[in-house]
């Protein structure tokens, strides 16, 4: 998907699937907050939801450039943890924030937040959300 793609997309809401590794490869999601995170353990379904914000792109024309919010559903995961996360130290209304992604030799999608603390200054959380999915459907 190119980034004219990527732009109709978020105009238009329509749904699309994606392989993990075109999910991973197409969206940029350095700086995007992840606002909530649904996992459904006996179903085997994780759904994110993202505030999309794809200034680390190249666009040829500015008018491109648009944020919004997605979903990214991933259903039948074989793996999911998020390890290193705890919502009890997060400092006021912030949301995990992403750093990179990829994906390692194992096919897993590995995301990697920031999180401030309320405690300690310095003590802030990195914590690493892992996904080991085939598909990914974003809304």
């Amino acid at each position: 998907m190119v980034p004219h793609l990527r732009t109709l997309f978020l105009k238009r809401k329509k749904t699309i699937k994606l392989t993990l590794f075109e999910f991973e490869k197409n969206f940029s999601l350095h700086d995007s907050d992840i606002t909530k995170i649904d996992y459904d353990a006996e179903n085997k379904k994780l759904i994110l939801e993202i505030d999309y914000c794809n200034w680390f792109e190249n666009f040829d024309d500015q008018k491109d450039f648009i944020n919004g919010k997605i979903s990214a559903t991933f259903e039948n995961i074989s793996h999911y943890s998020y390890e290193g996360y705890d919502p009890s130290k997060l400092f006021g209304d912030y949301d995990p924030e992403i750093l990179q992604t990829e994906i390692d030799d194992d096919g897993i999608l590995n995301i990697y937040t920031f999180e401030f603390v309320r405690y300690e200054p310095g003590e802030d959380l990195y914590p690493i959300m892992k996904i080991q999915e085939k598909n990914v459907e974003v809304t």
